[in-house]
């Protein structure tokens, strides 16, 4: 195999530095599963016979990151590459950390501790793939096999369990018997796992080529009842599966928790709590409470989406969501029968006739009122604010300073 991949071009000098003192050196990993199914490589991972104190003095420039796992990032040429030294694991704990990590010469120990075979390929400076595992072959059938046995695989990080249905959604992959019977008898484990590190792998679910194939295999093999407060909304998410189309794809990771909520008709209120035990931001929290109210208002809404809809929501959720009913519709899927028909391109015309898109273009503020219209009670400024947006956005008023305020006055 020629290497042609630019990210490859340009690190392979790193490959050939250490090389030349005596070392192997190998591109792993990831990058070598994307550039075989010909996505584009995000990241460079490299690996080496080399310790981590040769590394260092392969090159002078570089910093430890996680050298007690066998890692340095070297600076090279303007770059910064992560250089992992080959190594094997002793037992784990709390499933999840190894309790000690040793360093080997062999390239073969160091892939058998990988999680999947197709993450457990190399590739030299020659541009040959190492494949000890069979992981071109589980590619081409756009399989999921975890390396090895598949439950010491996952005693040594639950996680993994995670990232088989992340993959399954984010490749359109199936996952393998064995693999499925270990993650179904492991999914306790899952507990022991930080909800960050969950939540991280089931956002990438959501967005996935096939994310109702990631949900699906989720639910079947039981990780759902070890996630945040998920484990009493199975037939949730069955809602959510026989309503929506897997082939139409989530523009982003907060549509699905707001569709989840509107489909079973669960209450706002507790959709804090839900966010919390997830841990997710407040932007997201913020994002899906946006998308949760648009999806109520524009089912009411016959005539589709109106200016004050398109303003309050703004154009990015807006149109995300009327791109996704559309899409849903064209699918023949139950769940768009709930919203009345329209052209997805009305979002984009109702928010160019808007006079303002957002509060920073009233062409009065504050102080305005507080000048011209002296209010009595203060509290009575962010009120007379609010009177005045919403003039401009149904187009009662101009977006003029001295009109509003004498639209105000009365």
């Amino acid at each position: 195999m020629r290497i042609e991949a630019e990210e490859f071009k340009q690190a392979l000098p790193v490959l050939q530095a250490i090389e030349v003192e005596g070392y192997r050196a190998y591109f792993v990993g990831g990058c070598i599963r994307d550039v075989l199914l010909h996505l584009p490589i995000h990241d460079v991972d490299i690996a080496t016979s080399a310790y981590p104190s040769e590394v260092q003095h392969i090159f002078p420039k570089h910093f430890d990151v996680g050298i007690e796992h066998g890692t340095v990032m070297v600076c090279f040429e303007g770059e910064t590459y992560e250089i992992t030294t080959f190594r094997t694991e002793a037992d784990y704990e709390d499933f999840r950390r190894p309790s000690e990590v040793t360093f080997v010469r062999s390239l073969s120990e160091d892939l058998l501790r990988r999680d999947f075979t197709i993450n457990a390929m190399a590739m030299g400076t020659d541009g040959q793939i190492v494949d000890y595992f069979q992981g071109k072959e589980d590619l081409q059938a756009k399989r999921l096999r975890a390396v090895g046995v598949p439950k010491e695989r996952f005693h040594e990080d639950a996680l993994r369990m995670m990232r088989a249905v992340r993959f399954a959604s984010q490749l359109d992959f199936h996952i393998e018997e064995q693999t499925k019977s270990a993650i179904k008898s492991c999914a306790p484990l899952l507990k022991h796992i930080a909800v960050e590190r969950i939540e991280t792998e089931m956002n990438k679910l959501w967005i996935g080529k096939n994310w109702k194939q990631g949900i699906r295999e989720w639910l079947d093999l039981d990780l759902y009842q070890y996630c945040p407060q998920t484990s009493a909304l199975y037939d949730v998410f069955e809602k959510l599966l026989e309503n929506l189309s897997g082939q139409v794809k989530m523009p982003d990771e907060c549509l699905p928790w707001a569709l989840l909520y509107f489909l079973n008709g669960q209450e706002e209120r507790t959709l804090g709590q839900f966010i919390r035990a997830w841990k997710l931001s407040n932007k997201q929290y913020e994002k899906i409470k946006s998308y949760l109210k648009a999806l109520h208002e524009r089912a009411a809404s016959p005539n589709g989406w109106t200016k004050e809809m398109v303003y309050r929501y703004g154009k990015e959720v807006s149109a995300c969501l009327e791109q996704f009913i559309h899409n849903q519709e064209e699918k023949g899927q139950k769940f768009a029968d709930v919203f009345s028909a329209i052209s997805p391109d009305q979002v984009d015309k109702v928010w160019t006739e808007l006079a303002i898109h957002s509060r920073k273009e009233l062409a009065v503020n504050g102080y305005d009122i507080m000048k011209e219209l002296q209010p009595e009670d203060k509290k009575q400024i962010g009120y007379l604010i609010l009177r005045a947006e919403e003039a401009v956005v149904k187009g009662q008023c101009e977006n003029d300073r001295q009109k509003l305020l004498n639209y105000l006055k009365k």
